[in-house]
């Protein structure tokens, strides 16, 4: 990967930012640092300042694991589209008929998964987002013994889910579901262009790295492993000086340029 915040990264972002792109963001580890439990992240005030103007200039697009009701009073401002449910819940012209029978097949995993937290213990978290399930296990004391239990949880569901791995979570999600790359190529088809900046952490982003075409611009954040992302940001404190570059080469930046934290990612 090459840092964002290099010269050849500041060279794609403002080159794309002439041909009217959809800013895409992920939530959780992107615009709002990890916490123990989902219900602790918030974002921070630095970046909560850039992403409103952003959102207020540009045609943005968030797109989360959590649910649309959930996250929109966590972010600053009011972006274009808050897609929710990887990329399920929020989609313009989303089918009512195919949102329901997702929420019924998530609606019988969480039967089947029923007292699972007393069964392995502490620290085990079902989040049932209606058309998606997670399961956390960031707070149990041993989390390669949970990851194994949850696994063998998971795979005995029926009908079988889609597992989308992450930081001590796994994401269950209906089969033939809309991911985040549907998604955001979805609401670019909408916008008319064939350009996307997208921003992400984890497993599911991923998904987004490997399959954007040679007109995105991609950008991993931390340095946790290998990544199919074309740029990188050292960690989510970074994140803040991405949105502030995106400012400053759209042509009313807070400030001239962002002036801290931007050293090469390694």
């Amino acid at each position: 990967m090459i840092g964002l915040l290099s010269p050849a990264g500041r060279a794609a972002l403002a080159g794309l930012l002439r041909a009217d792109p959809l800013l895409g963001f992920d939530f959780d580890g992107t615009l709002a640092p990890i916490r123990p439990r989902p219900d602790q992240v918030w974002m921070d005030a630095r970046p909560a300042a850039a992403f409103a103007e952003l959102a207020r200039r540009l045609p943005v697009a968030v797109v989360t694991g959590r649910g649309v009701a959930d996250v929109r009073p966590r972010l600053a401002g009011t972006p274009r589209w808050v897609i929710g449910n990887h990329g399920a819940e929020g989609m313009p012209g989303a089918d009512p008929a195919r949102l329901a029978a997702q929420a019924a097949v998530c609606a019988g995993w969480h039967a089947q998964l029923g007292g699972v937290s007393t069964a392995l213990g502490d620290g085990v978290v079902l989040e049932d987002k209606r058309y998606t399930l997670c399961l956390h296990y960031r707070q149990t004391p041993d989390h390669e013994a949970a990851r194994r239990a949850l696994a063998a949880r998971i795979a005995a569901l029926q009908p079988a889910p889609e597992v989308v791995g992450g930081k001590c979570v796994f994401n269950l999600l209906p089969a033939g579901s809309v991911d985040k790359f549907g998604a955001l190529r979805e609401l670019a088809r909408r916008m008319g262009t064939e350009n996307v900046f997208f921003i992400g952490d984890d497993e599911n982003d991923e998904l987004v790295f490997r399959r954007a075409p040679p007109s995105w611009v991609t950008v991993k954040v931390g340095a946790d492993g290998p990544s199919a992302a074309r740029f990188g940001v050292p960690d989510q404190a970074s994140v803040a000086d991405c949105l502030e570059l995106l400012l400053a080469l759209s042509g009313e930046g807070l400030r001239d340029e962002p002036t801290t934290r931007l050293m090469p990612f390694a």
